[in-house]
């Protein structure tokens, strides 16, 4: 302890020295960068788009939720079908249609038409759930780059949607009504059942409507025998 408070004496003795610096003549001191107000100006700006953009999609979209509400989805079902006369062998001796269709359950639509249908329409149609916004996405880059109509990005349930309640105008409001009425009928129809109702109703070519039709008409065989 006592050859410590020499030391200790000594450090008490120590004076420290303060260097004050001194701006030269006409310096002026600079705000940091981020207190700058022409940063939150623009920042600003941007925010009260955003949320007026959020606020009228909001209001746009609670009328397109309404308005798909509207929608009697009995009506999917509702297909004009081929009056069929055969002999008496049942041999089909003619038939006598509006539309040439014959519609068929599920069971008797055969794999590798579902698959091949879903491969070539819409791959991600036991993923989305009615619509699929990153091809969508995708598909207007490509139209964009392309300068014409390239590439679709209607899903199987919003063409099921589109055909079924005549959706035909081309038009922002119908595309939107369409991917909402296409939620609708994937949150009340199973996959199975649109496909089913998709095969039966879609436009094949030829006067041919259904896969059983364009079945008949194209290969002489029904849609069940396919491979």
């Amino acid at each position: 302890m006592e050859r410590l408070l020499p030391t200790f004496r000594g450090l008490q003795s120590v004076k420290t020295n303060t260097i004050h610096l001194v701006p030269p003549p006409g310096y002026r001191l600079r705000r940091p960068w981020y207190s700058s107000p022409w940063l939150y100006v623009p920042v600003a700006i941007v925010a009260v788009l955003i949320t007026a953009l959020v606020i009228y999609f909001s209001i746009v979209g609670a009328d397109l939720r309404a308005e798909a509400a509207t929608f009697d989805l009995g009506k999917l079902e509702q297909m004009e079908s081929a009056s069929v006369i055969v002999d008496r062998n049942n041999k089909i001796f003619g038939q006598i249609y509006v539309e040439n269709r014959e519609t068929v359950p599920y069971e008797q639509l055969p794999r590798d038409l579902i698959n091949a249908v879903v491969a070539v329409e819409d791959t991600k149609f036991y993923q989305h759930r009615g619509y699929d916004l990153f091809g969508m996405v995708r598909a207007a880059l490509k139209n964009l780059v392309a300068g014409h109509v390239r590439q679709g990005a209607s899903t199987i349930t919003q063409q099921l949607a589109r055909n079924s309640f005549s959706l035909k105008e081309k038009t922002f409001h119908r595309k939107l009504l369409e991917i909402f009425l296409a939620r609708r009928i994937e949150e009340s129809v199973g996959k199975q059942k649109i496909m089913e109702l998709y095969l039966n109703r879609i436009y094949f070519g030829g006067g041919l409507y259904g896969a059983e039709a364009a079945a008949r008409g194209y290969f002489g065989k029904s849609a069940r025998d396919l491979s």
